[in-house]
């Protein structure tokens, strides 16, 4: 039997859709998270681009899109509808409606449609989308965000003569849902939980409206940018001074500012940061990489000292001493809120009197902040909780029971911001914390709570606060005591097998 056929809770971040986040065990349900994100956020996808973490709902907006019978749309002039299909024929400007479907402002819909038997003329979904004409047969499949209160609509036109079927609108959703990222090249996914964080540079993307000083040129939309689209900037510089492009931002206290930036070829120095001292020189080359300065300032700029083409991407300026996941704006500060995750497992998942758990986990940075994880009673007076305390590159667990703290126990690593395995074991006076394979911490004394009282895995302390913000490859929770052997294998390099695991990442993304 493999160690991992012992857990009775396994979260290796797969499969989700808004609100949730699935674990592999229990296969119930029980042991699946709620997720939370009052807004959009983006994530670097497996193909290694940066995405807003979206899924597409299962609810049909579309009523009788397969014409399979002559109801529910408004046919104008030379519309009709049978044999499974709307038919559009003669010379006149009309219109085919669905009057119950409205887009509302803000909203992202995928419409989906296949137009067929095009001989003349133009089609196009009118006052739902951006109105791209179709003269062709063609699968219609886009996605876009309503900028207007508009009815659904084809509009034929320009003497269209063609059919129209298999018609679908669905809702994109952004909020709430979970940010499987691949950052740094990873090969597999890690579940990205932030705090909340604005971008306070109002133009993230348009550098044709910051300041261009001292000869630069700029040039929107010129190359592919990190998001795998052409809205990548260039920037020239002349070399005959320095040059430096430029936005004010309303900011006080520590920022961190952060660009994509690579050069046309070869490398070259530039320098960021938001003021004329306050800066960080960096040398770019013909890949794109983030780079960051963290200071103060309320001017963020990208300065170079000689002749140099630079493209850039993705310009954030934010509140703190780190740089979080891109944030776009265009035209004003856009605040992405936290994330929240919590409530996996019930009494039945869990083992009050003795077990272990067990986590992959790397920091977001080396921050002062107590950030950590926890099996808990949903209070913080019985919680055994995990993570990064307040010291630096340190990793903490404690347990609790009736509010009384039973052990402490510390650890010291060589760089928290860096995937570290830690599993900690507790028992009635016996309690131990395994990281990267090595016994780290060992505590001899201390009681655990009577049966039944843990009922839930949280990523904060057990009721919402220090929550934990960072990165996460697995969590398992193992309802009794391991041996060291297994201990240190489980937080080691040892490639353990879960049975039928590979059936689990088939996990559908809903």
């Amino acid at each position: 039997m493999s160690i991992l056929d012992k857990a009775s809770l396994i979260q290796i971040p797969s499969g989700y859709k808004s609100t949730k986040l699935y674990s592999l065990r229990p296969t119930n349900g029980d042991g699946d998270f709620t997720f939370a994100r009052a807004s959009s956020g983006t994530r670097v996808n497996s193909e290694g681009l940066i995405e807003t973490a979206q899924v597409v709902s299962t609810t049909e907006l579309v009523t009788n899109g397969d014409f399979a019978t002559d109801s529910d749309w408004t046919k104008g002039s030379g519309w009709s509808i049978s044999g499974g299909k709307a038919t559009k024929s003669g010379t006149d400007l009309a219109y085919l409606t669905q009057s119950s479907l409205i887009s509302v402002i803000g909203k992202t819909y995928r419409v989906k449609a296949s137009i067929t038997n095009v001989t003349t003329g133009n089609i196009r979904i009118d006052n739902f989308t951006s109105g791209t004409t179709y003269t062709s047969n063609i699968e219609i499949d886009i996605t876009y965000t309503a900028t207007s209160a508009g009815v659904f609509r084809f509009l034929g036109w320009g003497g269209f003569d063609g059919s129209i079927d298999n018609v679908s609108v669905k809702e994109v959703i952004e909020n709430d849902v979970p940010r499987l990222d691949y950052s740094g090249g990873a090969s597999c996914a890690s579940l990205l939980l932030e705090p909340q964080s604005t971008n306070l540079v109002t133009y993230s993307e348009d550098f044709s409206q910051w300041n261009a000083i001292n000869n630069v040129i700029v040039t929107d939309n010129f190359t592919t940018s990190p998001d795998g689209t052409q809205n990548a900037s260039k920037l020239v510089f002349d070399g005959t001074t320095i040059g430096r492009i430029e936005l004010s931002v309303s900011a006080s206290g520590t920022n961190t500012q952060s660009v994509y930036l690579k050069t046309e070829s070869g490398t070259q120095n530039v320098s960021i940061g938001a003021g004329t001292a306050d800066l960080t020189e960096f040398t770019i080359t013909n890949q794109w990489v983030r780079y960051s300065h963290t200071g103060g300032g309320t001017y963020p700029r990208i300065l170079c000292n000689d002749a140099a083409t630079i493209y850039v991407y993705g310009a954030q300026f934010e509140q703190g001493s780190y740089a979080t996941s891109y944030i776009p704006t265009s035209g004003s500060t856009v605040t992405r809120t936290a994330d929240v995750c919590n409530n996996a497992g019930t009494s039945a998942t869990f083992n009050s009197t003795e077990g272990v758990l067990f986590a992959e986990i790397a920091a977001l940075n080396d921050s002062t902040s107590t950030s950590v994880y926890s099996i808990s009673d949903g209070t913080n007076a019985n919680t055994l909780y995990v993570g990064f305390s307040s010291t630096s590159n340190t990793i903490q667990a404690q347990l609790v029971v009736g509010g009384v703290a039973q052990t402490n126990m510390n650890y010291v690593v060589t760089d928290r911001t860096q995937y570290n395995k830690v599993a900690v074991l507790y028992e009635n006076n016996n309690h131990k914390m395994y990281i990267n394979g090595i016994e780290a911490a060992v505590d001899t004394s201390g009681s655990v709570p009577s049966a039944d009282t843990f009922d839930r895995v949280n990523f904060d302390l057990g009721q919402g606060s220090f929550d934990f913000y960072g990165k996460t490859k697995q969590l398992m929770y193992f309802d009794e005591a391991l041996s060291d052997e297994e201990l240190s294998d489980l937080t080691g390099q040892v490639n353990l097998s879960f049975n039928n695991l590979a059936t689990f990442y088939n996990y559908t993304i809903l």
